[in-house]
């Protein structure tokens, strides 16, 4: 059964986009799964991680783009009529950026500027289940979907909850990203509470970034596990090959990175794997 993860923070350059990208990266290559990313940040940065800027600006030319599911209603839901001859589906717009021979693969549902206007809307037709009803029919083609997610509470925030299964939180352990902890964890609460029956669980608060020799990130992190028992065993440590694959279209283990800084993201990965089997094994 497909897992959808929305990978959020409140506060931003807490490496979302980077844990989403690699993540994925080790799911399809490593362990042949299905992997559908959803780009729903206005700055589309998983977007350009894995797709050239030609064939970004062909996607956004072709209208194949994330910002295309807050359309008229009728589009999604129909009638089909003379007007509109056919429903938009999650088909439409999906691109695929990596096939592995055993069936892994990484499909991707770009973003662009044009989302952030969908953070003016106070209202419309089901806007806050948009996400939810155009993965419905397709995700179970899916073992995974990650949502990588805008920093900025808003209708963006509430239709990644709404369709998600689970939370992955990174932080990056400074005073202004633990900040927006408290801030997140009480709005999947309210969100719980007022969606009963479309629940969302926090998988783990990740610690990302990290420089060892910033000694006052000891305490933060300290702070945050006395607070917070769901905390990741592995933290990821801070390397310049993050962004350098970034901006070669390339994930960490497609870099010449030193090897641990592999190992450590595989650690995590793998740990992301088994809290995720272990809470599905616990709810069956």
């Amino acid at each position: 059964m497909c897992k959808v993860v929305s990978i959020l923070n409140m506060k931003g350059g807490v490496g979302k986009t980077t844990i989403t990208i690699n993540l994925a990266y080790y799911l399809a290559i490593y362990q042949h799964k299905k992997v559908l990313i959803i780009d729903f940040d206005p700055q589309a940065n998983s977007s350009s991680a894995f797709i050239s800027y030609e064939n970004y600006e062909k996607l956004l030319e072709n209208r194949k783009v994330i910002s295309e599911i807050f359309t008229d209603i009728d589009k999604i839901i129909g009638p089909v009529s003379n007007k509109i001859p056919q429903l938009l589906t999650l088909s439409d717009l999906l691109v695929n950026v990596k096939q592995e021979p055993q069936g892994g693969k990484i499909d991707m549902v770009v973003s662009e500027l044009e989302l952030s206007k969908v953070l003016e809307r106070s209202g419309g037709a089901a806007i806050e289940d948009r996400l939810s009803m155009m993965l419905e029919k397709k995700k179970n083609a899916y073992d995974y979907v990650l949502v990588d997610c805008s920093p900025t509470y808003s209708v963006l925030t509430n239709n990644a909850l709404i369709a998600s299964d689970y939370v992955l939180v990174p932080v990056k352990p400074d005073p202004f990203s633990a900040r927006g902890i408290p801030m997140l964890l009480n709005k999947i609460d309210q969100h719980n509470r007022l969606h009963k029956d479309k629940k969302v669980e926090v998988i783990g608060i990740v610690f990302n970034l990290i420089k060892e020799d910033l000694r006052y990130m000891d305490g933060i992190k300290a702070s945050i596990m006395a607070s917070y028992p769901n905390v990741f065993q592995t933290e990821i440590k801070n390397c310049e090959y993050y962004s350098k694959g970034l901006i070669e279209n390339k994930s960490i283990y497609e870099t010449s990175a030193q090897y641990w800084f592999k190992n450590e993201f595989t650690s995590f990965a793998n740990e992301f794997i088994e809290k995720i089997e272990r809470n599905e094994n616990c709810g069956a």
